[in-house]
């Protein structure tokens, strides 16, 4: 099985008809991922990259397919082992095993949180701006005061008791 640890940009070649120029990489013991690749894939085998931070970002049943980039490393694993959900779920790998990723709670409401206000923001910002310039009807007005009002309540949460959170309902 290959594995391919931590890997850098060896060299960069520009080569007749490639605009671009086409990529070496080496591991942290000088090996070649081409010459490795092609001398001991088999082509039964699955491939993972796994970052700096032990997660996965890539995988592909042929390891020309393959995202490098320094720093990742590169491991050969049986489809056996290959976790189903690989393309819906995020996962670690270490010391030879898949972790899935499970976000925390509260930092999942605090995205969904940041995500309304936002909202939130981008619907009070003409309202308001009709109120400062003293151009604003009453259907405004109202429209306004219920974005506020929306905008205080996701204020309000405590997201520590997610994922069982109440939302608030936008204006319509």
């Amino acid at each position: 099985m290959i594995t391919f640890r931590n890997i850098k940009i060896s060299k960069q070649v520009l080569e007749e008809g490639i605009p671009l120029p086409v990529l070496y990489f080496e591991d942290e013991t000088g090996l070649d991922w081409y010459t490795v690749r092609d001398q001991e894939w088999k082509g039964k085998n699955y491939f993972i990259a796994v970052g700096t931070d032990g997660f996965i970002n890539t995988w592909a049943a042929d390891p020309n397919f393959m995202t490098l980039s320094e720093g990742v490393s590169i491991y050969e694993i049986s489809a056996k082992k290959l976790p189903s959900d690989i393309a819906e779920q995020t996962y670690s790998y270490q010391d030879g095993k898949f972790i899935k990723f499970e976000p925390v709670a509260t930092d999942v409401a605090e995205q969904h949180k940041s995500a309304l206000l936002a909202q939130a923001a981008i619907a009070i910002a003409p309202l308001q701006d009709a109120v400062d310039v003293d151009d604003v009807t009453d259907e405004e007005l109202a429209t306004l005061k219920a974005w506020k009002k929306y905008r205080v309540a996701l204020n309000r949460l405590d997201l520590s008791t997610a994922p069982d959170i109440t939302w608030p309902e936008a204006p319509q």
